[in-house]
């Protein structure tokens, strides 16, 4: 969702207009500007499937407002050209952010009423920094669930003894809780309490996330017992409030996972007994979130048909409207790759810094393919394809690679190796979602997609005899 919003001086004006919707809001001012325009990115997945984004343009006195909407106190990012930060919002907030663009976002001011809340994160996530990027974790697969470890983290704990590594996470755990504190305790700070119980939920759903996987990963390794994940019988502290913070939802969503896992009950689906666990265990808005989330990922896994039942329920007993959203867009893709479908929009960029989107491509028949440098079978796949192209070249045949390359040199690098043709584009983790849009979890995978934007019948082989021969059918259609 992208809202333009033009600042004035009276930026109040301007927010009278949509106050109905609104109830929070940005202003800024940034000194030595290049640029001219900031993005505020809220992500709502886990409320509504959804991530909003505004725009807005700086006016000739070097500020700028944005008016939005925050349901649950959560973290946002504020995008300013290529550079971010994180601030934190809650629903009736104000916050004013003056800072310069030469050192952005190292050095921000704050003012209005959510101030010292972003003063003091400001200062944790500078003392405790979060790498954000996704390629630096490493994934492990305990049941059906995928626990996700940053690789230094990953490391300590395999070569860490039980104790040691007890020891080192409580230590870690009582430094963020005396930042908190003593920022707490100045006369002079105020910290709302929605901040108060964000934070302390950040440090400790934290900690208890890294001992269960821990204990849940390296069990074998260290040899560890049922007894070294005993505080799970007292961790789980549901508050609605904090459903806003991403430990809390990644914690409660590997508790339940560890708890179903070692049900007698074997017959069900798991997901079944991950929804009804939820369901009977948990309360609130958080209870229904879980649940949410569980029945969205068996939509997408399982046979429909199988999962009715609890989708039903899920409809008819959720009391919070906004989380439908969530099992309605997997349940309404269930058949998306089906021929006939629309296939999702997206915009990458190519080699040549140029933006390319799907919907720019209506008219010709495009063939859509994932691949990486490091993926072998992935790079055969496009040496063959070259002459087949060459066959092409003249027709309203389109052939877009996109490539899942962790980084952008070796993407560089090798199609300068290989001097592959049709259009190569970048997925930029940061930027894009067409990895979930098109349910790639492995590569290389590939579509064929109509003229009219349609999914078409995609091969289950890679010959390309039978390729060119589904490329011919689809442009006489």
């Amino acid at each position: 969702m992208r809202t333009l919003f033009f600042c004035f001086l009276l930026i109040q004006i301007s927010t009278t207009l949509i106050a109905q919707q609104a109830n929070v809001l940005l202003t800024g001012t940034i000194l030595n500007d290049s640029i001219g325009e900031v993005i505020l990115e809220i992500n709502k997945r886990y409320i509504n499937n959804t991530v909003e984004e505004y725009n807005a343009y700086l006016n000739s006195t070097k500020n700028f407002g944005i008016a939005c909407r925050v349901e649950i106190p959560q973290l946002v990012t504020l995008r300013y050209g290529e550079k971010s930060c994180q601030l934190f919002l809650e629903p009736n907030d104000s916050l004013h952010v003056e800072f310069n663009s030469q050192t952005f976002p190292e050095k921000i001011k704050f003012g209005q009423r959510a101030k010292d809340n972003n003063s003091l994160w400001q200062n944790y996530t500078k003392q405790f920094p979060k790498d954000l990027i996704i390629f630096n974790y490493r994934q492990y697969r305990k049941g059906m669930h995928y626990y996700k470890i940053h690789q230094d983290l990953d490391k300590l704990m395999y070569k860490t003894a039980p104790t040691d590594f007890v020891q080192l996470l409580e230590t870690e755990r009582k430094q963020k809780e005396s930042m908190y504190l003593l920022f707490n305790e100045d006369p002079s700070k105020h910290l709302t309490d929605e901040f108060k119980t964000f934070i302390q939920t950040e440090f400790n759903y934290d900690h208890w996330l890294k001992l269960l996987t821990y204990g849940d990963v390296y069990q074998g390794r260290h040899r560890l017992d049922t007894s070294f994940l005993s505080f799970l019988d007292s961790a789980l502290i549901l508050n609605d409030l904090s459903l806003g913070n991403e430990n809390y939802r990644d914690f409660i969503t590997a508790f339940v996972h560890y708890r179903c896992r070692y049900q007698s009950n074997t017959k069900e689906s798991i997901y079944i007994q991950l929804y009804n666990y939820s369901k009977y265990y948990l309360d609130g808005r958080t209870k229904y979130f879980t649940m949410a989330q569980f029945l969205a990922t068996a939509l997408r896994k399982e046979n429909p048909v199988a999962i009715l039942p609890i989708y039903e329920d899920f409809i008819k007993e959720n009391p919070y409207y906004e989380l439908d959203k969530i099992v309605l867009d997997p349940f309404q893709k269930a058949n998306q790759f089906t021929a006939g479908t629309a296939a999702p929009n997206f915009a990458l960029k190519n080699a040549q810094g140029e933006t390319v989107q799907l919907s720019q491509l209506k008219g010709k028949v495009v063939y859509l393919d994932f691949w990486a440098s490091w993926c072998r079978p992935c790079m055969q796949k496009i040496d063959a394809l070259q002459a087949l192209k060459a066959r092409f070249k003249d027709k309203n045949v389109v052939f877009l690679h996109v490539s899942l390359d962790r980084s952008q040199e070796n993407w560089i690098k090798t199609l300068d190796e290989k001097k592959f043709t049709g259009q190569q584009l970048f997925f930029d983790p940061m930027r894009s979602q067409i990895t979930t849009d098109y349910e790639v979890l492995s590569v290389p995978k590939f579509f064929l997609i109509t003229k009219k934007g349609n999914f078409a019948f995609t091969p289950s082989s890679l010959d390309s005899k039978e390729l060119e021969l589904a490329l011919l059918k689809l442009l006489q259609n």
